[in-house]
């Protein structure tokens, strides 16, 4: 992770994606090995996926060859509407975390026979495989400190993911292994030549769709492999991975398949290659056109009601994605202009050759409507007037967690207006007349059709809510009267049209078992997606064949339905026009639009299965259904199961240090966290003890701090009371706090009590982003009989930019009534996890100068940092003046400085850590040319 250049915004943002808020009305369902706990509103399909899990726990035990020990606990989640799980193979307290939102048929996730099983047993087959302990004494021992086996530890990504890959194929004889989408995908990446190196095999953020090869092509790998030294192969490597004579991967790889894993991966590389070669000799080749080469990542083009413009969807590897419209008539203008450049160029140099055109020019977009705070549109559809698009963001709520809703953009005066708030819609089609909009809603793992009315967002349903149904991307015809769309129902995807009037339905495409096939014949189909309304009372669809997928089209009238693409990857989207169809090709670097005008394809010809896994194997045998056990009632989760981690931290620096030693509780949800510390301290460092807590089951989160350390010669003890409340929206974090101190300073015969409140606000624009914040306190006191009071404030800047990594800061100080010296503002010094903020609010941590190196009533600072990337911290030059009658003069230093910061996490026990390490020289003062360091830990709940 790069270094966080702005810490509070990453404590703010990170802990509502590791779960539902710990405020939401939390549950528990436990089986004997596991402890599923889920928000009540997803208590359906929670309860759905418990009873499932005993069985596929002992079946993906036996698959694998080791049943583990551990309890599991499940988290049943949905933070970002998203279909994914996650699972942390931890030895001795395991996790699981299920997004509930399911893929659509599109995905590379999107074949299966349902999606929570096929979730629970990829993520199943992590935990089993990598929860398995070392048989070597030493590593055994290791493991009691970093509690992760051999095989987690020491097994690339492809290998870890791709095995949990082939699990899932096997087991429910659907998944990415058993899909259409994976052949075709290796299938062009091969004949194109650009399959991934094996260096690149385990991750590969640089490419489009580079992550996922560690599940594509690393699952085929490892079944290449087991395929070349028999069944049973892949458990030895595991075995003797986890041996008592401890082995590296690579030597344990060796030991069972005979040579090298990268020399053995080139050979594999080859061999598929060739299949594909073969494949593409054999296939049936259709001419199209080319219309826009593109690249990375492209959503689903919507053409105008005339067909004169075409709206989608582009992204690129390092910016956000954008929603562009384009003229679909020819660009005379730049035809003109090419041209006028090959000329040029000839009449230079008549004995040039200039360039031939092998690609279409880049469309100039008409309109353009970019990321709004980071967040992006998509799914865009033309409303019947073809002036206005409607559109989709996924949208904060102010607890942080996404939702789908609906706007409407009009492109010739760029007004933006949004119709739904936390809806969770996606797909929307609108009617003919424009007042409504039939849409898809995923929401507490229940899919369903919706129609959202278009004036005040009002959403009713068009079916029921089902945990066991999915439905993705309906069409409305164009007449009104009926919508298509696929459904995932007993299994597989199929398409249905259904009448609005009567809700009678009628499946055109029995995904799953037979579609119809050129000559009267049939085959088995693993993909159908993204529908269509053509001319002439037809439906177009995308449908997988044997690995090969592309555009169908569904006759009404009864006629036979037929490919209308022949692509060499995959076809997808498609999108009539008047006279012609455009639809998306798959490519290595991304996904090509293409127009054709629609006919029938060639038919595909028989393909020996011997090609796999270029092309879609065989359907395996549908395996035993998996057991469905009775589960018990739910309870309430309360403050959960505390659960214990020991922590280490502290300071050094070239001023003294501190060593802090303590032990960090609280539950898997993150309701409750709480620390234990203590700390020993050389020369400007703090020791003590302190027990600090956070309640976060309430909208606002409350905590408490108990204390008593010894710091700069003064013995302190108290108590701090807080409360926090957070509110989020895109680009945005807005934070409210409070807190209640009640102290003595022993050393000096000081009573305090202060109260304090301040306000803190991030705020993205673009590229830009802004933090800014303000605090004000009082505080009152007792020292030796004499009742003082004194008012203190604060006030902080900050604005930065990614493009140029520069990031300014400025802060100002200032407070009144100052009796004493403990009351003035002191720079220099290492924060300590031992002392509250409110302890701290005339303190400004300085770690590369010593504790009170300068006093004030009031103070000033300015920072300027820049982060190069090729430098392993950011460079810094920051200055600061206090004073406390005629300004003072300023003491500078500049260096480098590491600065990373973590929210709790309470999936893996961690608290909230801050982490600085830098190296520093003061410009001025008695320090003057001094260099100084610093390292330094602080721990919060």
């Amino acid at each position: 992770m790069r270094p966080l250049r702005t810490l509070a915004f990453a404590f703010l943002v990170s802990l509502p994606l590791l779960a539902q808020s710990p405020a939401a009305d939390w549950r528990t369902i436990e089986t004997p090995h596991f402890r599923v706990h889920y928000p009540a509103e997803s208590e359906a399909w929670a309860r759905r996926s418990a009873a499932r899990l005993e069985s596929i726990r002992e079946r993906v035990a036996a698959e694998i060859g080791y049943t583990p020990a551990e309890t599991v606990d499940v988290l049943v989640s949905d933070p970002v509407a998203d279909a994914n799980g996650m699972a942390l193979p931890i030895l001795g307290w395991p996790r699981l975390v299920l997004w509930t939102s399911p893929p659509g048929p599109e995905s590379t996730i999107g074949h299966y026979s349902d999606w929570a099983e096929l979730l629970l047993v990829h993520e199943e087959a992590h935990l089993v495989h990598l929860l398995r302990p070392s048989r070597n004494p030493w590593r055994r021992l290791v493991s009691r400190v970093l509690p992760l086996s051999p095989i987690a530890l020491g097994a690339p990504r492809w290998v870890t993911e791709g095995y949990a890959t082939v699990v899932e194929g096997r087991l429910t004889a659907s998944g990415r292994p058993n899909s259409d989408l994976r052949a075709a995908i290796l299938r062009r990446w091969a004949q194109a030549g650009k399959l991934p190196s094996y260096g690149r095999l385990a991750t590969d953020d640089r490419s489009w769709l580079g992550g996922s090869m560690a599940y594509l092509l690393g699952s085929a790998y490892l079944e290449w492999l087991e395929e070349r030294a028999g069944p049973g192969s892949l458990r030895n490597l595991w075995a003797r991975m986890t041996a008592r004579h401890a082995r590296s991967f690579d030597e344990a790889f060796e030991g069972v398949f005979g040579d090298s894993p990268s020399d053995l991966y080139d050979r594999f590389r080859a061999e598929i290659t060739w299949r594909a070669m073969e494949a593409e000799r054999l296939l049936p080749v259709q001419e199209d056109e080319l219309w826009q080469d593109l690249s990375w990542n492209v959503g689903d083009p919507a053409v105008s009601p005339d067909g004169k413009r075409l709206a989608i969807v582009l992204g690129t590897r390092d910016l956000p994605d954008r929603l562009v419209v384009w003229s679909t008539e020819p660009d005379e203008k730049a035809e003109k202009e090419w041209e006028e450049r090959r000329k040029e160029i000839l009449e230079r140099d008549p004995e040039d050759v200039p360039a031939e055109r092998t690609k279409p020019l880049p469309h100039e977009a008409l309109h353009t409507l970019h990321a709004r705070d980071g967040v992006e549109p998509t799914m865009p559809r033309w409303m019947p007037d073809g002036k206005s698009l409607l559109f989709v963001r996924f949208e904060p709520d102010p607890e942080g967690f996404l939702h789908p809703d609906l706007f409407l953009w009009t492109p010739e005066t760029g007004e933006v207006r949004r119709i739904t708030r936390e809806a969770d819609l996606r797909f929307p089609d609108p009617s003919p007349d424009g007042t409504w909009a039939v849409a898809v809603r995923h929401r507490h793992g229940f899919s369903q059709l919706v129609r959202a009315d278009l004036a005040t967002g009002e959403v009713r349903e068009i079916t029921p809510p089902s945990v066991e149904e999915v439905y993705d991307r309906p069409r409305i015809s164009p007449d009104g009267s009926r919508i298509a769309f696929v459904r995932h129902r007993e299994g597989a995807w199929r398409l249905v049209v259904r009448e609005l009037a009567s809700g009678e339905e009628r499946t055109l495409a029995p995904g799953g078992g037979s579609s119809p096939r050129g000559g009267g014949g049939t085959h088995p189909t693993s993909t159908i997606s993204s529908p269509a309304w053509g001319q002439e009372n037809t439906v177009y669809a995308v449908v997988g064949d044997r690995g090969f997928i592309d555009v169908w089209a569904f006759p009404l009238d009864g006629g036979e339905p037929g490919p209308v693409t022949r692509a060499a990857g995959a076809a997808f989207a498609p999108a009539p026009t008047p006279d012609g169809l455009f639809y998306l090709s798959l490519e290595p670097d991304g996904l090509d639009l293409h127009r054709i005008v629609p006919g029938r394809a060639a038919v595909l010809p028989d393909l020996p299965p011997e090609l796999a896994p270029i092309i879609r194997p065989p359907s395996p045998t549908p395996p035993e259904p998996f057991a469905t056990a009775e589960v018990s009632e739910d309870r309430p989760y309360g403050f959960g199961r505390q659960e214990l981690l020991p922590l280490i931290g502290g300071s050094g620096s070239s001023s003294g240090g501190s060593f802090e030693l303590g032990v960090r509780g609280g539950d898997v949800v993150g309701r409750l966290d709480w620390l234990l510390l203590g700390a020993l301290a050389g020369s400007d460092g703090a020791e003590g003890g302190a027990l600090a807590a956070a309640w976060r089951g309430w909208p606002v989160e409350v905590g408490f701090h108990l204390f008593q350390a010894e710091e700069i010669d003064l013995d302190r003890r108290g108590a701090e009371l807080s409360a926090r409340w957070d509110r989020r929206w895109s680009g945005g974090v807005l934070r409210l706090d409070g807190r209640a101190l009640a102290g003595q300073v022993e050393s000096l015969d000081q009573e305090i009590a202060s109260l304090s409140a301040g306000t803190a606000l991030f705020r993205r624009w673009g590229s830009w982003r802004l933090e800014a914040g303000i605090a004000a306190g009082h505080e009152s006191g007792n020292t030796d009989g004499d009742r003082w009071s004194r008012s203190t404030g604060r006030v902080r800047f900050g604005l930065g930019h990614d493009d140029t990594r520069l990031s300014l800061s400025w802060s100002r100080g200032t407070s009144s009534d100052v009796r004493h010296a403990f009351d003035l503002f002191q720079l220099g010094g290492v924060e300590t996890s031992l002392l509250p903020e409110s302890a701290l609010s005339g303190r400004v941590f300085v770690p590369a100068l010593p504790a009170g190196t300068l006093l004030g009533e009031e103070h000033e600072s300015q920072r300027a940092e820049l982060d190069l990337g090729f430098l392993p911290a950011p460079i810094f030059f920051e200055r600061h003046r206090l004073w406390s009658e005629s300004r003072g003069d300023w003491l500078s230093l500049a260096g480098m400085e590491f600065r990373w910061s973590i929210a709790p996490i309470p999936l893996g026990r961690v608290p909230a850590l801050d982490i600085r390490l830098g190296i520093a020289q003061v410009l001025e003062d008695v320090l003057e040319d001094e260099t100084r360091w610093w390292v330094a830990t602080v721990w919060r709940p």
